[in-house]
C-alpha cells in the first residue's frame, strides 16, 4: 500500500501545469479514487475550471452546491469523484447530488451569491477517451481499472493535464440560480425502540414513541 502512494505521489507532482495546492488535492483524490484512470483526472479539471468561471475557491462549508448529471452502471463514477475534490462540493456534506442523465457534466451553484455555472465535458474530449487503450482494450473487456496495465492506465490519467480549460469542456454562464435554502438540523434525539442516534428532523412519532425510520411502521409514508 505504501508503494502505491508513493506511486501516486511521484506521477501527480511530475504534472507542471498545477500548482501545489492543486497536486496536493490530485493526490488526496487519487488516493481515496483508488487506480488510475483517465475519468477522475477529467472530473478534476472540469472542477477547476467550474470555480474559475465561478470566480470561486474550493468549498470549505456549505456555501456552494453540485448537481452533477453522470448516471448510474455507466463511466461516470469516475468523473463524479474528481468534481468532488476539485470543487470541495462532495455527497458526505450533502452539497453534491446526482440527477442522473448519464452525461459528464454539473452545476456549480454559489449559494449566498445565487450564481452558477454549467460544466460540460466537450464530446470530442469524449470521444478521445472511449476510443484510447484504457476503455478500448482493457475495460469493455471487463478487465477491473485497477488491474489494467499501469502504463496504459497512467497514460489515461496524465492525458488532459497539458490542455487548457477551454479544450476540455464547454461552460455555460455564469447565470442566475435560486436554491432552496432549508436550514440543516443541528438537533440530536434518541430512537426510543432502539437507541439509535437520530437526526431530530428524520424522526417519527408512532404510539406517542419518537421513532427513527428503520423502526417506523408505515414505510412509505
Amino acid at each position: 500500500m505504501l508503494d502505491r502512494f508513493a506511486k501516486h505521489r511521484e506521477i501527480v507532482n511530475g504534472i507542471t501545469t498545477l500548482d501545489d495546492t492543486e497536486k496536493e488535492l490530485l493526490y488526496s483524490a487519487l488516493n481515496i479514487h483508488g487506480h488510475f484512470c483517465g475519468g477522475m483526472p477529467m472530473g478534476y479539471l472540469a472542477g477547476l475550471a467550474g470555480l474559475k468561471a465561478l470566480s470561486a475557491k474550493r468549498e470549505l462549508s456549505m456555501d456552494k452546491e453540485v448537481i452533477i448529471f453522470v448516471g448510474d452502471h455507466h463511466a461516470g463514477g469516475c468523473f463524479a469523484d474528481g468534481v468532488q475534490f476539485a470543487t470541495g462540493c462532495t455527497f458526505g456534506k450533502g452539497i453534491m447530488r446526482k440527477e442522473p442523465k448519464g452525461k459528464w457534466s454539473y452545476l456549480l451553484i454559489d449559494r449566498k451569491s445565487q450564481k452558477a455555472v454549467k460544466v460540460t465535458v466537450k464530446p470530442e474530449i469524449m470521444k478521445a477517451a472511449y476510443d484510447a487503450p484504457f476503455i478500448k482494450d482493457y475495460r469493455l473487456k471487463g478487465i477491473p481499472p485497477a488491474e489494467v496495465d499501469q502504463e496504459v492506465a497512467i497514460k489515461a490519467f496524465l492525458g488532459l493535464f497539458s490542455k487548457p480549460f477551454e479544450e476540455i469542456v464547454n461552460i455555460e454562464g455564469p447565470f442566475d440560480y435560486t436554491i432552496d435554502k432549508t436550514p440543516s438540523s443541528f438537533n440530536l434525539a434518541f430512537c426510543e425502540i432502539c437507541g439509535d442516534a437520530v437526526a431530530e428532523n428524520y424522526l417519527r412519532v408512532e404510539n406517542n414513541k419518537k421513532v427513527c425510520l428503520d423502526c417506523f411502521t408505515y414505510k412509505n409514508i
